[in-house]
């Protein structure tokens, strides 16, 4: 399978939605530029997403979720 180039790529995924973020690591500013292209099942990524998140939860590596 041929790599594609950043100009492939840009051309590609021109019109999928792009969204920018900063964050302050260390005191450093860093800039997070998410392209949405679509490659991904949602489905798939909420699943592992929850299981990460309650083995995070029972380890004791993050607070657990409020409940009311």
């Amino acid at each position: 399978m041929k790599q594609k180039t950043m100009q492939e790529m840009n051309a590609q995924y021109k019109d999928c939605p792009v969204q920018v973020n900063t964050y302050e690591v260390d005191g450093t500013p860093c800039i997070v530029t998410s392209h949405f292209v679509g490659d991904k099942d949602i489905n798939d990524v909420i699943m592992k997403y929850a299981e990460d998140r309650a083995m995070s939860e029972m380890l004791g590596l993050v607070p657990s979720a409020v409940t009311a």
